[in-house]
């Protein structure tokens, strides 16, 4: 394994490209605050350390947010102004569907990349926490390639490894992920104090993605200092095996480790 990096929050609406070993050349949106983490999650091996608070999407109202307007004018520019390109990807400084105004932003990104760069697809990087929010699922609409993570099958697990706020359940975000459709599953896999990696954690999650029918699985392990310092990252070996578990259940996903 290559020494982990430190990853920084972004301080723009857009940033990069940045090479991503999932997207290849992806041009990154933010539309969160760019002095602080927002999220609803809190995960063990989370880039951007552990969180003070866990949001919800009503109490990000009040914050200093980029509008819908806004933001379709930073990416215009800056499509103008940048080359080749894989992706163009809503994530940045953590979980994006939390925006009030979500659907609008994810309706302007989309015209402006169908206008001016058709041939490139729109994703997000979603933690799937709001997915079974009526206008989170009509924001999705309009995103070619919907990213949404699952890293494990039981909801125990799910709290020591994800550490949710209070009202999000792992089955709420698995129904919520069911009636999405055309979903991609992003797994992340870890050792350590807490691991989800055990044959019966394994079972639990394929069980899940069984239930959900994503049209591909994406499997990884960190490779960024994560908030918990005892989260190691799992060897290539072992991601190959649980991929092949997967491959056997699930055959009408592509299943990918990266």
């Amino acid at each position: 394994m290559s020494p982990m990096e430190e990853r920084i929050l972004q301080t723009q609406i857009i940033y990069g490209p940045v090479n991503s070993r999932r997207l290849g050349r992806s041009l990154g949106v933010n539309i969160l605050p760019t002095e602080r983490k927002v999220c609803s999650f809190d995960c063990l091996y989370c880039q951007y350390g552990f969180a003070e608070v866990h949001y919800t999407r009503s109490e990000l109202e009040g914050m200093k947010l980029p509008v819908p307007e806004e933001v379709a004018v930073a990416l215009s520019d800056a499509l103008a102004a940048t080359g080749d390109m894989d992706a163009i990807t809503l994530a940045g400084n953590g979980e994006p569907t939390l925006h009030p105004y979500f659907r609008q932003i994810a309706e302007a990104v989309s015209q402006v990349g169908k206008r001016t760069r058709p041939e490139v697809p729109l994703c997000i990087l979603s933690n799937s926490s709001t997915v079974s929010e009526v206008s989170v699922q009509a924001g999705l609409g309009f995103i070619d390639r919907k990213i949404m993570k699952l890293d494990v099958g039981r909801e125990d697990t799910f709290r020591k490894v994800n550490r949710p706020r209070a009202g999000i359940t792992l089955k709420k975000i698995v129904d919520g992920l069911a009636r999405l459709g055309n979903v991609e599953i992003q797994s992340l896999f870890f050792s350590g104090p807490v691991s989800n990696t055990s044959p019966q954690e394994i079972t639990a999650w394929i069980e899940q993605l069984e239930r959900i029918k994503p049209v591909a699985v994406q499997i990884y392990t960190t490779d960024r200092v994560p908030a918990d310092r005892g989260v190691k990252p799992v060897e290539r070996a072992e991601l190959e095996r649980i991929a092949d578990e997967a491959r056997s259940r699930l055959v009408d996903a592509e299943v990918r480790v990266f």
